[in-house]
């Protein structure tokens, strides 16, 4: 085959309708767990005790993580199928899920205010919470199997863009608008994007940080200044971006070259410097004062580790037994 026709097979397979999993009881035993919640609002996690039913093989996997079904029990009949994710990465470290839920929080709450500008269309992202599995071992045999958790989204599964350059052949306004607007509303701090979902309910996010060289805030997807440069090498302003006053980044190239490649990139190794001046566009309507501030040094969590600086939290310990209720972990 030739490179052409190789590289349209692997669209196509990466647009095709993710298939729907068959939520089948008789397949998954129910088992007692440990459901971590974060409350955006106070920036705290809670625990509780509920029951679960867990596939054992995966229906999908992305680039770092495998998805299976998963039934949560605890919540009202109807709304009880959700998706469970657990990383490929064997080593992965526990504080990662605690991290990727709270940094959809964070893109949860730069939704809302991309709502409250008043776009053609309001978007949103699914609320995710941890489940821990106390009589599972993870796979490096060190402590509990957790696993990131969010309901299952029905309908047609579209990713939008990855974390560097790639735009979906549909190039719709609204999930390049909001990527834009993430970077204007935090003042060149931080861009959202890898926007993917059902509609405009959006999932799977991820953060490019403007925290300096070597410093990487959320997670091996933010590929800091050089993430940001390959969104807006890419991006080209469109009607949602005008309308809601969007200032165009010097360095965008309306007419770069879009990227084939659509999986999530991480880093592998030390990030080589990008020749481009940080540029801090505002939007003097709108301000934004994140809990989690991108800072070159930061807290008790080391950068390197994909850690938050600025989360008043501490992570749940490993639990063996189920955790009393009601219990605040801060």
């Amino acid at each position: 085959c030739s490179p052409q026709a190789d590289a349209l097979s692997a669209l196509e397979k990466m647009f095709a309708p993710i298939p729907i999993p068959v939520f089948a009881p008789a397949a998954m035993v129910p088992e007692p767990a440990i459901k971590h919640e974060f409350h955006w609002s106070t920036k705290q996690w809670t625990a509780k005790n509920v029951t679960v039913s867990m596939s054992t093989v995966p229906f999908e996997e992305g680039t770092m993580r495998k998805v299976y079904r998963l039934t949560d029990h605890s919540l009202p009949p109807g709304r009880q199928e959700c998706v469970a994710k657990v990383s490929k990465e064997i080593f992965e470290g526990r504080h990662t899920y605690f991290d990727d839920v709270a940094m959809q929080y964070l893109c949860k709450d730069l939704a809302a205010q991309f709502n409250a500008r008043g776009p053609p269309k309001r978007i949103d992202f699914l609320d995710a919470w941890i489940i821990e599995f106390p009589n599972r071992r993870a796979p490096n045999g060190m402590g509990s199997l957790v696993a990131m958790v969010e309901p299952y989204m029905r309908g047609h599964y579209t990713k939008h863009s990855n974390n560097y350059g790639f735009v979906s052949p549909e190039d719709r306004n609204t999930p390049a608008a909001f990527s834009h607007f993430t970077w204007c509303a935090t003042g060149g701090q931080m861009l959202v994007c890898d926007i993917q979902g059902v509609g405009d309910m959006y999932t799977d996010p991820q953060i490019h940080s403007n925290a300096g060289h070597g410093n990487f805030i959320y997670g091996k997807g933010d590929m800091g200044m050089e993430g940001i440069t390959q969104f807006f090498a890419t991006h080209r302003c469109n009607a949602v971006c005008r309308q809601l006053g969007l200032t165009p980044c010097p360095h965008s190239e309306p007419f770069g070259q879009r990227k084939p490649e659509c999986g999530t990139c991480c880093r592998v190794g030390p990030t080589p410097p990008v020749p481009v001046t940080p540029v801090a566009p505002g939007l003097p309507t709108l301000t934004y004062s994140p809990s989690i501030s991108p800072a070159s040094s930061v807290g008790a969590i080391s950068t390197s580790s994909g850690g938050f600086s600025d989360f008043p939290l501490v992570y749940p310990a490993v639990a063996s037994p189920l955790l009393p209720l009601p219990m605040v972990l801060a």
